[in-house]
């Protein structure tokens, strides 16, 4: 971001904190996961401690990311909430796959940023609600079909977002220079709000003024 270019504030300080501790904490879990699940990650709990620190750490990060999933959920879920227009937006790719004129204007999140935002939620409720089956499951009081289940749900579930997680990397730093100053500074330049989001660009100046 050039230091001459007009800057607006598209993020707050909470919706950075949320972000961060909710990447953090997934990412910290897939780390233990990997070391937990597969022998050749075993040097994971080597240099975490142990088999036993390494599950302990698994356990309380992932309650860390089911508490930001749900504050997640609060603070974005009307900014993500779908539109007609994500329809055409959706059908034209964005704009990303081939050149588009007529690429319906955006508010906050385009439709893509939304389908993530909802992959997450789903995958990342599947993923804690199976975690806590599995960690509190008692084979006398549940069903071990209720138990194999749960692995599978946990495990398939952590492919597929981990997918999307990659896709929203990219997307957000390489794939669309500028973006990943919304979620460290929370300040990105106007002309890019006039591409990615000028809808809600043009709403914010209406009321500033």
């Amino acid at each position: 971001m050039s230091s001459h270019e007009a800057v607006v504030r598209i993020t707050d300080a909470e919706e950075r904190i949320v972000h961060w501790v909710l990447a953090a904490s997934c990412l910290f879990c897939l780390f233990t996961g990997l070391g937990l699940q597969f022998q050749a990650w075993d040097f994971i709990p080597i240099i975490l401690g142990g088999y036993y620190a390494t599950k302990l750490m698994h356990i309380y990060s992932g309650i860390v990311f089911a508490g930001m999933l749900l504050y997640a959920l609060y603070i974005w879920k009307k900014d993500c909430t779908f539109e007609e227009a994500d329809l055409q937006w959706v059908l034209k790719a964005g704009g990303y796959l081939w050149p588009v004129k007529d690429l319906p204007p955006v508010y906050k999140y385009n439709a893509g940023q939304k389908a993530f935002f909802w992959i997450l939620i789903v995958c990342g409720a599947i993923i804690v609600v199976s975690g806590f089956v599995m960690w509190l499951w008692n084979p006398l009081s549940v069903p071990a079909i209720i138990a194999r289940l749960s692995y599978m749900a946990h495990a398939g579930a952590v492919v597929l977002l981990v997918a999307f997680i990659v896709v929203h990397i990219y997307l957000g730093t390489i794939g669309n220079p500028g973006t990943a100053s919304a979620m460290f500074s929370g300040e990105v330049t106007r002309s890019w709000c006039k591409t990615h989001c000028p809808r809600w660009l043009e709403d914010r100046e209406k009321k500033e003024a």
